[in-house]
């Protein structure tokens, strides 16, 4: 009898192991789910704070001049893109446009800027309210009358996006410092490195949303 109670005892204990370890098996996939989807976030751009979602093109100009830095002095543009989004709401989200420079010049010198080998690809990845990792790459062509004639290619240049309610532009606002560009074989009077920076805010109010 003492056996048989004993047994009983026995059993019911594996069982309630084995139910505790069920219920911690199933927070832990639940933990792990939750996890995955906050890590997969998507991203959108919207014309209003959590409305008019799913823009689809943007038009940016930038916020003074772009100054491009290099061992024979700062070569400044203003700048102007035009992009298109196809899938309005991804994981990251991907602008394709074109970059136009102008306004250009080095030490009072006129300059042009010419983009090569377009359209630019951005890809926009939502990291928190109103921010995002803003990444892309390009080629751009410089000549200065009389001294340089050039070729930079930016890969993996990375900037910072922010939406109106953390920018300090009105309508947001896109912004790349000291980024790393390469000077392309072949170039006249070339330094083999240079350094952009650039801050581009939207012609209309565009948030970051989700």
């Amino acid at each position: 009898m003492a056996a048989d109670i004993a047994a009983g005892w026995e059993n019911k204990v594996k069982a309630i192991k084995m139910i505790g370890l069920a219920a911690l098996t199933a927070l832990m996939a639940m933990a792990f789910v939750g996890a995955s989807s906050a890590m997969a976030e998507s991203t959108t751009l919207c014309t209003a704070d959590g409305s008019g979602c799913g823009v689809s093109h943007v038009h940016e100009v930038s916020v003074g001049k772009a100054k491009l830095l290099s061992s024979v002095g700062t070569t400044e543009c203003n700048v102007l893109f035009l992009g298109d989004i196809s899938t309005t709401l991804a994981n990251p989200l991907v602008i394709k446009g074109n970059f136009t420079y102008t306004n250009c010049e080095l030490g009072g010198a006129g300059c042009t800027a010419t983009e090569e080998h377009g359209p630019a690809e951005i890809k926009v990845l939502k990291e928190g309210h109103e921010k995002a990792k803003v990444t892309g790459e390009g080629l751009v062509h410089l000549t200065c009358v009389g001294f340089i004639d050039c070729s930079y290619n930016g890969i993996g240049l990375v900037g910072t996006g922010k939406g109106p309610l953390l920018s300090t532009q009105a309508n947001g606002e896109v912004t790349l410092s000291e980024q790393s560009t390469t000077e392309e074989p072949g170039g006249l009077l070339c330094p083999k490195t240079a350094k952009l920076d650039i801050t581009t805010s939207p012609l209309s109010a565009t948030y970051i949303s989700s």
